[in-house]
């Protein structure tokens, strides 16, 4: 009768899970596991690639490798003061390795953007969507949450794209402060660009023009104008930004810990729903080249100062274009911005003797009223750094559909999608060596 009770006591150990597995099963939902180094290198580069493209978010560079949830674990913990090394590493890995990578590519990324825009964006839709399977197993099976979430990231990211229009606004301290909060929104969500926000709000001007005075003013050492600036524009901006960092990333930790399907759901919908917004076959945006007519300052009702245009005379030097049929989408945009302004005289040549500005042409145009338009051709780089300062000079890719652009897009997307997919799955086979 007593060895029962022995027998008894021994039995369960065979059954025992393996320590792995254990602390596996126990690892809570939303709580990060041991650091990914390669990804964490990796997702620096992506971060700084992306932030160079228009459109492109670094969050969803981020959260296409499976990095989302470390990054904003290490954003939160700083903001509230948990100094440790988890943290510290991976916002210095990503930022660090992104800042290499903008200051070393920016160039590279620059001529690609102004000679291969629709390759460039059907790039980035196949990196973008190569996140999506990772993502998916997260959270796999759907519940009714993770759908709804999904679903709201979706029409969130289709609202951006489809719906909401740049707006002209006056320019208020608590509105400046929104706009660093909607910047700081832009940096810790994916797939939302914070140019795009501001510039649907009417900050995106004000704000780029107020940065630019301020760096003259440092320049200068114009102290007067240096406190002027500050005070009315960079340190509204600055507190949205603090306010919006601290704020956003403690309640996404506690949303991805508390309610995990429907957050990680939300995120995936902001993933898949980015690339509504990377379309790449559009119309060439010229407008652009009234900013460079002839403003007049006149008061609103309220008070404020406004740009007017008014007698305003333009003329445009068109490069890579021929004036028969070549590039209709430019022409149409051309026709649309000269009859939109009514006050606005627009007059055309085409410089068809030469396929791009040269030397002679930026100082020949130097102190008119002329903007050089360079469609599609690569502008040497010498020309861009005179025409810096001495003559506007806008280069417009050539985002026109053709056959062999789309097959090429596909071909792209593809691509993009195994780069991401494939790194996405570095170090998830054997996580306890990646800590």
């Amino acid at each position: 009768m007593n060895e029962t009770p022995e027998q008894e006591t021994h039995q369960p150990e065979p059954d025992q899970p393996e320590p792995a597995e254990a602390e596996t099963e126990a690892q809570a939902p939303g709580e990060p596991g041991p650091l990914p180094y390669p990804r964490l290198a990796i997702g620096g580069v992506f971060m700084g690639l992306a932030n160079l493209v228009p459109g492109v978010s670094g969050g969803t560079m981020v959260l296409a490798l499976g990095l989302y949830e470390h990054f904003i674990g290490a954003v939160s913990d700083l903001t509230r003061l948990r100094f440790s090394a988890r943290p510290i590493i991976v916002l210095a890995m990503l930022f660090g390795i992104g800042v290499v990578t903008i200051f070393s590519l920016s160039s590279a990324v620059q001529w690609l953007m102004e000679t291969f825009l629709p390759g460039m964006l059907t790039l980035f839709i196949g990196m973008t969507l190569g996140g999506v399977p990772l993502l998916y197993k997260e959270i796999r099976p759907f519940s009714p949450g993770s759908v709804v979430g999904a679903a709201a990231g979706v029409a969130v990211m289709a609202l951006i794209a489809f719906v909401l229009r740049p707006e002209a606004v006056n320019v208020t301290w608590p509105l400046l402060f929104f706009g660093g909060v909607l910047g700081s929104a832009a940096m810790i969500l994916p797939g939302i660009s914070g140019s795009y926000m501001l510039l649907i709000f009417g900050l995106y001007v004000p704000i780029i023009a107020g940065v630019s005075d301020f760096k003259d003013a440092l320049k200068t050492m114009d102290f007067i104008q240096l406190v002027d600036v500050g005070i009315k524009l960079i340190l509204p901006v600055g507190l949205g930004v603090v306010a919006g960092i601290v704020t956003l990333s403690n309640v996404l930790k506690w949303l991805l810990t508390r309610w995990h399907g429907p957050t990680v759901g939300f995120l995936l919908g902001l993933l898949v729903g980015s690339v509504l917004g990377l379309y790449p076959f559009k119309a060439p945006s010229v407008d652009k080249l009234v900013s460079h007519a002839i403003p007049i300052m006149a008061p609103d009702p309220t008070g404020q100062a406004r740009a007017t245009i008014a007698g305003g005379r333009l003329t445009v030097w068109l490069y890579g274009v021929d004036p028969l049929d070549d590039a209709p989408a430019l022409a149409r945009k051309l026709d649309e911005l000269d009859q939109a302004h009514a006050r606005l005289t627009v007059s055309y040549q085409h410089k068809t003797a030469t396929p791009a500005p040269t030397l002679d042409d930026v100082k020949a145009a130097s102190g008119s009223r002329a903007v050089l338009l360079a469609y599609d051709v690569d502008v040497p780089k010498e020309v861009r750094r005179a025409a810096a300062d001495k003559v506007p000079l806008i280069i417009v890719p050539n985002t026109e559909y053709s056959e062999a652009k789309a097959w090429m897009g596909l071909g792209l997307i593809v691509v993009g999608f195994s780069i991401t997919f494939l790194l996405g799955r570095l170090n998830k086979e054997s996580p306890r060596q990646s800590g």
